[in-house]
């Protein structure tokens, strides 16, 4: 599975009649950005591999969405929602002057890759889940003898 943080979740747009691709905070979620996050290079391997080449190449074509199909493929080959950790929703960067989100295209693309990745697969992979993965320490007051 895809472990990692920010949490992004899919929903069906029934006013545009398609899948819409969300960044609102929610504690449902159905990706994880993979700016942040862990993967078993088993699927590095299927991404470049295995997975349908259009996908790849729209990816390499928008210089977008590749998080996207990460979690479509992983949700795909598992049948299981990716895990979130920690309570972080956002992942700033502090040295970076312009980012892709603050882009208005770059959500449009989203939309754009989430229907055409679903297109492609026949059905829409994403699983959701509200489950996160905290620290057992987490806010928990600690000695401090035994601190760090």
């Amino acid at each position: 599975r895809l472990v990692g943080f920010p949490g992004r979740f899919h929903s069906w747009d029934s006013r545009h009649g398609g899948w819409s691709y969300n960044a609102n905070y929610s504690c449902e979620l159905s990706m994880v950005l993979t700016g942040a996050a862990f993967v078993h290079k088993f699927y590095l391997h299927m991404y470049s591999q295995f997975m349908d080449s259009r996908i790849r190449e729209h990816v390499d074509k928008v210089m977008n969405c590749e998080d996207i199909a990460m979690n479509m493929l992983i949700s795909h080959l598992n049948q299981q929602p990716p895990i979130k950790v920690t309570l972080r929703w956002t992942f700033h960067c502090a040295g970076c002057a312009d980012t892709l989100s603050d882009n208005t295209e770059h959500f449009n693309e989203r939309h754009q890759c989430m229907n055409m990745f679903a297109d492609i697969y026949g059905y829409m992979p994403l699983v959701k889940t509200q489950a996160r993965a905290d620290s057992v320490l987490f806010k928990t007051r600690v000695a401090h003898d035994r601190g760090k």
